[in-house]
């Protein structure tokens, strides 16, 4: 599917920016960076098959467009809109799933 953009949302770039100063705190640096190219390399993997990833079961739509990455205790929300894929959430599984319905106001 050539000419899909993605873009990623403050909300998540803040929310990977938390996660990666308390992996810095409480495990090492390393394990932080680590950390940060392995979620950009999960995001990589949506292009160019951006429906290959299951539809988001806490936000469904009839058009299906919320998807997630299941990526080991998070889940990696994105939206399909017009040639371009929004990442918008970063969220760990173990917060109530209620929280993921306020993905929908991103």
């Amino acid at each position: 599917m050539e000419g899909w953009q993605i873009e990623i949302s403050e909300f998540v770039e803040n929310d990977l920016r938390e996660e990666c100063e308390y992996f810095e705190q409480h495990h090492s640096e390393k394990y932080a960076q680590q950390f940060w190219k392995e979620f950009y390399k999960q995001v990589d993997t949506i292009l160019p098959n951006p429906l290959k990833y299951s539809e988001c079961r806490f936000l469904p739509t009839k058009k299906k467009g919320y998807r997630n990455i299941i990526w080991g205790n998070y889940l990696i929300i994105y939206r399909i809109k017009s040639k371009v894929v929004q990442v918008l959430t970063l969220f760990h599984t173990k917060q109530h799933p209620n929280k993921i319905k306020q993905t929908r106001r991103r």
